[in-house]
């Protein structure tokens, strides 16, 4: 029971008040679960009336109610227990032990009125116990140990029946139950844990609540000890004429009057969207006590006409004759810009001040939806430089990052009124148009972007020429998703990039299928991997001088079941682009140390080998790591080992 008891506590996150809320929510439902078994009991004791079974029946429906009153005290003496979480656990047990036993004491009707001669009787019986076990399924969700020991002891005297009467109707009957047992006791597992989740969740928010407002507490306490400052604004006001019977210098300042114009004025002369009556409503719960205090942002004028946002501190003093309310004016002018800043600041790019990722994604929506209400069509361009790297590493990051604002401006510069650009991270911009009849006016705007690039940008005196490889998807042609189109605009970038004889290209039904197709052997390799499906092959290098073999390269490939022998030309790109080359590579190093070495055993002769490493694996940080316990776990000597390298790789690093 207290692992049972921990299991609860884990499930709900051990917050004190999510304990006692769970709890809550199962004593809660008692008096419809009493309701319940009461008149369930009932008409099934009318029932087996008609059978001869008054006595037994009547015994049995008399323990069913004395039980139900036992469970009302019990639940009343739950309402009626000491706060706290100490006893939790207690009061846990007890209502998964009433849960049991009243739901041994429905079961047993099973045992005690289920004759076997009579099916429709018996049919019967079943039925209300299955209805009763579908109806705690909900009562009962806020403890799966509760509902899981109900149902069992409800249902399972069905099938202990078949056991001593293995009657065929009995038996096919046991089963049927005995899977509805299973099924509905799995619901509740799930929808516990939905409810638990969903608890959890309030809690967390409330939890964020609470962090909020001590921040605020915090701010406002510190608000509090300048309030004498001059810069705060005081007003000292009668409580029924709101008349202004003293102010301090913050005031006079702020609002530019003097402080005998003050003095004659009242707060619904300054406060702007406050009249009279409406302040009054407000300061109301001052005068019924039900605060102490009150806070309300609004908008000041001054004597000059314009108005600034402040927020108003108000008290009441009823000790004063007559009443007065002092009001503290804080200007929040300050705090709202700020609030406007960071606002700014998560929605947009800090280099280039186009929007961002996360502003984008919200954006895309809402014009899916105008398009959808308009009739036409949204055009993602994923648009990324050729060569930004390059750019980096010669002239610099400051550089690079002057470069990226120049192409902001740039691609502002040929777009129309009613796109919308945003850099995605990096040197990825995203292209947002609107109100297209047809894809291909996309073209028109791709077409002016890439003449764009071929002037140079001057960067700091320095001519910088780059180029653009744009990826471009459709809304509704290609699909309705944001997550999706991007997706596909990326997609038919990078292939734009690859392909090199264009510097765009649209997403299209032969693009998707030739990913499906990528992505089907990049599942396949996984698999292979997984089964080692993979092989090494050596092709010998031979003096021709002697004819003696001197060496060899390893060779990768790859015999699949319903593919055949997949070339390398095929499954290494793959490998490469998902990110499965480095596995592959590694396999390959241990593998052929470990031949090389058996090699030697054998012929006692050095033979070189010869292993070809992809440009990506190069670059990973472990590669080293990887070929130094290779030939540590092997055995082989490095002066046996050539790495090969292509010479495009020594031309890009």
């Amino acid at each position: 029971m207290v692992d049972e008891d921990q299991d609860f506590q884990s499930d709900t996150l051990v917050n004190p008040q999510a304990l006692t809320d769970t709890l809550d929510a199962l004593y809660s439902v008692n008096r419809i679960s009493t309701l319940a078994h009461l008149l369930v009991g009932l008409v099934y004791a009318v029932f087996q009336f008609q059978n001869d079974k008054f006595i037994s029946v009547s015994i049995w429906y008399s323990s069913v109610v004395a039980f139900l009153i036992f469970k009302w005290f019990l639940v009343r003496g739950y309402n009626r227990r000491e706060a706290g979480v100490e006893n939790i656990g207690q009061w846990l047990r007890r209502y998964r032990l009433s849960s049991w036993t009243l739901g041994l004491l429905f079961g047993s009707v099973v045992l005690f009125f289920h004759p076997s001669d009579d099916a429709a009787r018996q049919m019967f019986t079943v039925l209300v116990l299955a209805g009763l076990a579908a109806c705690a399924l909900t009562l009962l969700a806020a403890d799966h140990f509760s509902y899981a020991g109900y149902a069992i002891c409800l249902l399972s005297p069905v099938v202990i029946y078949a056991v001593f009467v293995p009657e065929i109707l009995n038996i096919f009957v046991a089963l049927l139950v005995l899977v509805y047992l299973l099924t509905l006791i799995r619901s509740s597992k799930r929808l516990n844990e939905i409810m638990v989740s969903s608890l959890a969740l309030r809690y967390e928010n409330l939890a964020l609540l609470k962090d909020l407002e001590e921040e605020k507490n915090q701010l406002d306490n510190r608000l509090s000890r300048i309030l004498n400052d001059s810069s705060n604004e005081l007003y000292i006001a009668d409580a029924e004429t709101l008349s202004c019977l003293q102010t301090n210098q913050g005031a006079v300042e702020n609002l530019g009057y003097s402080p005998e114009e003050l003095s004659s004025m009242t707060l619904d002369d300054i406060i702007v969207d406050l009249n009279r009556e409406e302040i009054h409503n407000l300061i109301n719960p001052l005068r019924e006590n039900t605060r102490d205090s009150l806070s309300y942002k609004t908008l000041q004028k001054r004597k000059d006409g314009t108005t600034y946002p402040v927020e108003l501190r108000i008290q009441l003093s009823a000790r004063e004759k007559p009443p007065v309310i002092l009001v503290t004016a804080l200007d929040i002018t300050e705090r709202d810009e700020a609030v406007k800043k960071l606002i700014h600041q998560a929605n947009f790019d800090q280099l280039t001040t186009l929007p961002n990722r996360y502003y984008m994604f919200s954006y895309i929506r809402s014009a899916f939806a105008r398009a959808k209400r308009q009739n036409s069509k949204v055009a993602l361009l994923f648009l990324d430089l050729n060569d930004f790297k390059d750019v980096n590493d010669t002239h610099g990051h400051a550089m690079g990052d002057h470069l990226l604002k120049m192409v902001a401006d740039r691609l502002k510069s040929v777009m129309r009124e009613t796109d919308t650009a945003a850099r995605l991270g990096g040197d990825e911009f995203l292209l947002l148009l609107e109100g297209l009849q047809h894809r291909e006016q996309a073209e028109v705007v791709v077409h002016k972007i890439i003449k764009s690039f071929t002037e140079p940008f001057m960067v700091k005196a320095n001519e910088v020429y780059t180029s653009a490889s744009i990826g471009i998807s459709t809304f509704p042609d290609d699909g309705n998703s944001v997550e999706l189109l991007m997706q596909y605009a990326d997609t038919a970038m990078y292939y734009a990039k690859k392909d090199k004889s264009t510097h765009y290209r649209f997403f299209s039904h032969e693009l998707r299928a030739y990913i499906d197709e990528q992505l089907a052997i990049e599942n396949r390799l996984r698999h292979a991997i997984r089964n080692k499906e993979l092989s090494v092959f050596y092709q010998p290098k031979i003096d021709t001088a002697t004819e003696q073999i001197i060496g060899a390269e390893a060779l990768i490939r790859w015999q699949n079941n319903d593919l055949g022998l997949v070339p390398p030309a095929i499954f290494i790109p793959v490998a490469e682009k998902y990110g499965l080359i480095e596995e592959i590579g590694s396999y390959v190093i241990e593998e052929a140390c470990k031949e090389a070495v058996s090699w030697r055993e054998r012929t006692n002769s050095d033979i070189q080998l010869a292993i070809n490493i992809s440009p990506r694996q190069f670059r990973s940080s472990g590669f080293l790591q990887t070929v130094d316990r290779a030939l540590e776990t092997s055995g082989l000597a490095g002066s046996s080992l050539e790495i090969e390298i292509t010479e495009n790789l020594i031309m890009q690093d």
